[in-house]
């Protein structure tokens, strides 16, 4: 059994087992932090969108035409030729 595989079945294990985590993994023999490491590595992976969303949209804007401008906090600047609140929607509904 792979890596990922086994740390994703005791991980599940644990959640139902009513143990702590130090306890459960010198249970089952995995050192605390290795386990410690999957769990939230797990944990974070389960509450992120997996791969890209399409936007369907009418082409590229240039900046001097921009009419609507998000800026994420990561500093990713989208700038749109037109503003459709639909579209505005869906991109912000992303983040989110």
């Amino acid at each position: 059994m792979k890596i990922w595989e086994e740390m994703t079945r005791l991980v599940r294990e644990y959640e139902t087992s009513g143990q702590t985590q130090t306890c459960f993994s010198e249970f089952k023999g995995v050192g605390f932090h290795k386990y410690d490491y999957w769990y939230r590595k797990l944990q974070r992976e389960a509450k992120l969108p997996a791969g890209f969303h399409k936007i369907e949209s009418g082409g590229a804007s240039q900046v001097r035409d921009c009419n609507a401008e998000l800026v994420y906090p990561n500093g990713v600047v989208l700038r749109l030729d037109r503003q459709e609140p639909e579209l505005l929607s869906r991109i912000i509904g992303m983040y989110l």
